[in-house]
């Protein structure tokens, strides 16, 4: 039976950011001197957070300032999508930031082309740093990117839409059938009530939910070498035909555009039935006071999730190198990723940080986020390769086109694949 974690309540911000506190002695006997002039290091940081979560940010920020007055620390927003593009634009004239905060990986071409540096030298991750970060931030057996937190899909499911279909809530899905039958008994198409939601436009959101499914299907997204695309397979069939059936055949999704944050800003209309989550939207989905639980992934041939995160990354053209790796030393300490992630409903970058005490307090004041917990021994990352991005965004178009524009599955991935191998050579050779 799948391990079930149920919410009913908004979770609040528990944490208040700790103030650094300066003490010194007065020294008797002694001629008063003027204080040493201490020279004033900026590090720049563009990131994607945005909204509560970039006000959190900012007051750890101001903790590490407190902490560190010879280091400001000026921020600023840009959104998920927004981001890369400006911080290419950036680096190609010259004034990138020094610390560009990668989403969801970090790309292996900023390391092959040296855009960002390696850290190995200048930050030291905690011993018990989660292994799943490795093929994500490590390049050429260097590491570029230091974990800001994690971040994973499980899936949420409403108890109300469950108990009205006569569903036992305590016996979540555990396999992709369990799954179908719970959708099909929780729509009524008639009432807009739709059993399972899952993105279906062209982008990250979207690639993201089809490698979780993927993986749990046995699959790969491209060859152990790099080389080229390995989604045109069985288990690649198995997967899209998951999407596009639930659509077309099962009928137990809207056959309507949308993302996966749509979808998840849905679950307020108390109509959708099921969604694959991400820890960061809990707190908006238990604002909804919809009663929900959470639960690993449900499995076809073996357990599977993908997993993400948030990355610091130091710009090769920052003149503030040193101070930037100051602030990525500080914010992997346990005590400071558990509580960053325990505010903003993230996962920890550490078992360490998910034993700190800040973050115990989180797992007890959000009922939704052990099931996060529970699936990171089998959540797996993208695989870091050259040309990758390109990849994602083939595997999104492949994904609309079999749900949305009525391509057979097998079609689709004959197209997609080519296309893949492609971008990955050319992206290799340049």
């Amino acid at each position: 039976m799948a391990q079930r974690h149920i919410g009913t309540t908004g979770r609040r911000t528990f944490l208040k950011t700790a103030a650094g506190t300066a003490t010194g002695l007065a020294i008797t006997g002694l001629p008063s001197r003027a204080p040493a002039q201490t020279t004033k290091h900026t590090v720049t940081v563009w990131s994607h957070f945005a909204g509560v979560n970039f006000e959190i940010l900012k007051r750890f920020i101001a903790t590490f300032q407190e902490a560190n007055p010879d280091i400001e620390v000026k921020a600023s927003s840009f959104g998920p999508s927004d981001i890369l593009p400006k911080y290419l634009a950036a680096v190609a004239a010259g004034a990138a930031p020094d610390i560009f905060h990668a989403p969801g990986y970090v790309p292996p071409d900023f390391a092959r082309n040296k855009v960002i540096i390696p850290l190995d030298d200048l930050v030291k991750l905690h011993p018990t740093t989660l292994k799943n970060f490795d093929p994500i931030t490590i390049y050429d057996g260097q590491r570029y990117g230091v974990p800001v937190n994690a971040g994973l899909g499980a899936m949420c499911y409403n108890l109300e839409l469950f108990e009205k279909a006569g569903l036992d809530p305590s016996k979540l899905p555990e396999t992709w059938d369990d799954l179908i039958a719970a959708a099909g008994k929780m729509t009524n198409a008639a009432e807009g009530s739709w059993g399972l939601e899952l993105g279906n436009q062209p982008g990250f959101g979207t690639a993201q939910a089809f490698w979780s499914f993927m993986v749990a299907a046995g699959g790969d997204l491209v060859t152990p070498d790099g080389k080229a695309s390995a989604f045109n397979s069985a288990a690649g069939l198995d997967t899209l035909s998951f999407f596009a059936d639930a659509v077309n055949k099962h009928k137990i999704s809207p056959r309507k555009a949308y993302t996966d944050a749509q979808s998840w800003n849905d679950w307020a209309t108390h109509k959708v039935g099921s969604v694959l989550l991400y820890p960061v939207f809990t707190a908006n989905i238990l604002a909804s006071k919809v009663r929900t639980a959470s639960a690993p992934p449900p499995k076809r041939v073996t357990r599977g999730a993908h997993f993400a995160g948030n990355y610091w990354t130091i710009s090769s053209s920052s003149k503030n190198k040193e101070a930037a790796a100051k602030f990525c030393q500080w914010w992997v300490q346990p005590g400071i990723s558990g509580r960053w992630a325990g505010e903003t409903g993230a996962i920890p970058n550490s078992q360490a940080a998910i034993d700190d005490p800040g973050f115990k307090e989180f797992l007890a004041k959000n009922p939704l986020g052990q099931a996060f917990i529970d699936t990171i021994p089998f959540a797996k990352p993208f695989p870091g390769v050259i040309g990758l991005p390109a990849v994602v965004q083939i595997v999104s178009e492949m994904v609309q086109a079999c749900v949305l524009g009525g391509e057979l599955p097998k079609d689709a991935l004959a197209k997609a694949a080519p296309r893949a191998d492609q971008e990955l050579k050319r992206a290799q050779k340049a």
